[in-house]
C-alpha cells in the first residue's frame, strides 16, 4: 500500500506541475525549497489526496513539515487511512 500511494503522489506531481519530466525528482525531494508546492499547489495537492485516496485532511495536518517531501505525504496518507480502518 505505502507504495501505491507515494508512486500515486509522484506521478500526481510530475504530471500536473513538471510537465512529465522526472528527471531528478524523487520521493526525498523537498517540494517547497524547490518551489512545486505553493500556497495554490499545496491545496490542489490536498484535493487530489481527497480524492484519489478518500481521506479527509483537517487544517492542522496541512504543515510545512506534513508537505515537505512526497515521503512525508504519503506518511500522512497512510496514517489517516490507518485511522479510518480502525
Amino acid at each position: 500500500m505505502e507504495t501505491r500511494v507515494t508512486n500515486e503522489i509522484i506521478d500526481y506531481i510530475v504530471t500536473t506541475w513538471l510537465s512529465g519530466d522526472a528527471r531528478g525528482f524523487t520521493e526525498q525531494t523537498d517540494l517547497q525549497a524547490s518551489g512545486i508546492l505553493d500556497s495554490f499547489s499545496t491545496l490542489a495537492l490536498v484535493a487530489f489526496l481527497d480524492e484519489k485516496f478518500e481521506v479527509h485532511l483537517d487544517p492542522a495536518d496541512v504543515s510545512t513539515d506534513s508537505f515537505r517531501t512526497v515521503s512525508a505525504v504519503a506518511d500522512l496518507v497512510l496514517g489517516k487511512l490507518a485511522s479510518a480502518s480502525i
